[in-house]
């Protein structure tokens, strides 16, 4: 690797972590802005350029997303909506690969049903990043946002074991429909395996280590790990990885206090990175494959690349509410002797359908495996089309996030799709289950009580019973309808006193009239503080 391009490589992540804090501050499209930029930077005359490695995305940036998607993702709640999750991330992927394949086939001439399933396979599923990062900015239903999480978390594994077997067609081994079967379910079984493995073994170890730099630089490692060793014996890295951030993220409880505190801080860095650099490549890709399509005219490509787009829009719709309507029934017939909660409301349902078809945009996974087609074929010769392949990989993906991106948000108001009533639902179960901590917390101190002095005891029960209370005085806020002028104000006043603490001990240090150790430990106390305020 030369100077120039690990200079680049350095220098995408840099601008790009810039560009998307100047999106945030201007109250931007993060995604759709730092896709513009890359875009801009591909056509710009001396930037050289930067043909996608694919292991670059598949091996360093998608094991740390998907893990952490995972770690933070609801495994109750997956179960919850487990139907739902199943049918998107593999029924749908399926499906609109051989809807996609089918019909490029019929579309283009001369374009083999091999390459044509390779196409479709690419396209199939919708983008982890960008299906996380929009679901949950934009004020939807948590079950609907629990459902996109769910399949942004499995359909890559589906997609990327779908693309083997059409590209291991397309270069000329024979594939039969049930060897295509027990592939796809080997690999499935595989990575699952390793990934639970891998999670049984760590999780007593770190349970017993209780060191919290080892910790947190070990949950770093373990995903490459995971997705190393699943993709050497052939199976599904993703899936690997999706479960062992899915076990290790359900019992991180029983981990230290600054386990979970460094995790929290290492991981929210690493994704902000990493999701911006995601986003930056998508747009840097514009000019190398323009490059290699100019032996086809502009209107050919456009007009391949918009019939690419409306039939995997229209694959989407159709499947989400074929499936969608489907599962509604059964889920009915199943329920109606059952105490389990209702199927949402009839009014509710058709739309939240709409979003959900709405919110399929692809992005740099697809890219990474149009960029591992290769050259030629078993034979030496070269792959047909594999250059327009990765022309209409990059139309739809542009589309899909910028026409549905840029109106998605606009989509879900029009149709008054926002959570509703959910703040309050959670500021009660914050007020309850805050109250059923507090009585744990206070029978456990009636057992140790004749061991302890008394002032330690009135300390600790008054601790217990002022964290009781504030949790009953938000509830009670939240539910007067208007909590937020009044607690805005609160907490503005308290980050101003923080401020002033802060500035008074750092005027105690430059004096000399404490310590460093002293100044940290009081400082770190303080930024406790504030962080527990931005979290709640």
């Amino acid at each position: 690797m030369t100077a120039q391009h690990l200079l680049f490589l350095l220098g995408v992540p840099f601008f790009s972590v810039v560009v998307s804090a100047l999106a945030r501050r201007f109250e931007l499209n993060g995604p759709l802005v730092l896709v513009a930029v890359g875009l801009l930077v591909s056509i710009a005359p001396f930037i050289p350029d930067y043909d996608l490695e694919p292991e670059f995305v598949l091996m360093i940036l998608l094991p740390p997303l998907l893990y952490q998607a995972a770690v933070e993702t609801s495994v109750p709640s997956l179960r919850e909506n487990w139907s739902a999750v199943l049918i998107l991330s593999v029924g749908m992927v399926l499906v609109t690969t051989l809807l996609t394949g089918f019909a490029m086939h019929l579309l283009i001439p001369g374009l083999p049903l091999s390459v044509a399933f390779v196409l479709g396979a690419v396209l199939g599923p919708p983008d982890t990043v960008a299906a996380i990062s929009i679901a949950k900015r934009l004020g939807l239903p948590r079950r609907t946002v629990d459902v996109l999480v769910g399949e942004g978390l499995f359909n890559d594994a589906t997609a990327l074991t779908a693309f083997r077997i059409a590209l291991a067609a397309a270069v000329g081994e024979t594939v039969t429909v049930f060897d295509a079967v027990g592939r796809f379910v080997l690999s499935a079984a595989g990575g699952i395996a390793i990934g639970a493995v891998v999670a049984v073994l760590w999780d007593p170890i770190r349970f017993r280590m209780r060191d919290p730099r080892a910790e947190s630089g070990i949950s770093l490692i373990l995903p490459f790990v995971v997705y190393i060793t699943a993709e050497a014996v052939h199976v599904s890295g993703v899936m690997g990885v999706v479960i062992l951030g899915l076990y290790l993220g359900h019992r991180r409880v029983r981990a230290g206090y600054a386990t979970r505190m460094l995790d929290t801080a290492l991981w929210d860095v690493i994704v902000e990175i990493l999701e911006a650099t995601v986003f930056a490549l998508i747009g840097l890709q514009l000019i190398p494959i323009l490059r290699d399509v100019d032996h086809w005219s502009a209107a050919e490509l456009i007009g391949y690349g918009s019939a690419a787009f409306a039939i995997v829009v229209v694959a989407r719709f159709g499947g989400v509410y074929t499936f969608g309507y489907i599962g509604r029934f059964l889920m009915r017939h199943l329920r109606r002797n059952s105490a389990l909660a209702p199927p949402p409301a009839q009014t509710q349902a058709p739309k939240i359908l709409f979003v959900v078809g709405w919110a399929g945009m692809r992005g740099v996974v697809s890219l990474a495996a149009a960029a591992a087609i290769p050259l030629t074929d078993n034979h030496g010769g070269p792959l047909p089309d594999r250059e327009l392949v990765q022309f209409l990989t990059l139309f739809v993906v542009l589309a899909t996030l910028i026409v549905q991106g840029l109106t998605l948000p606009p989509l879900i108001r029009r149709l008054g799709v926002e959570a509703k009533d959910e703040e309050k639902e959670d500021a009660f179960s914050y007020c309850s289950a805050m109250g059923t901590a507090a009585t744990a917390g206070m029978a456990r101190l009636e057992e140790l009580e004749a061991t302890l002095p008394d002032p330690a005891v009135d300390r600790m029960r008054d601790q217990a019973r002022w964290r009781g209370d504030r949790a009953k005085r938000f509830a009670m806020q939240v539910a007067s309808g208007a909590p937020s002028a009044s607690a805005a104000a609160v907490e503005e006043a308290r980050r101003s006193m923080l401020d002033a603490e802060r500035a008074a001990i750092e005027h105690l240090r430059d004096m000399r009239e404490i310590n460093d150790d002293v100044y940290r430990r009081v400082l770190h106390q303080l930024d406790l503080e504030e962080a527990y305020m931005e979290r709640r």
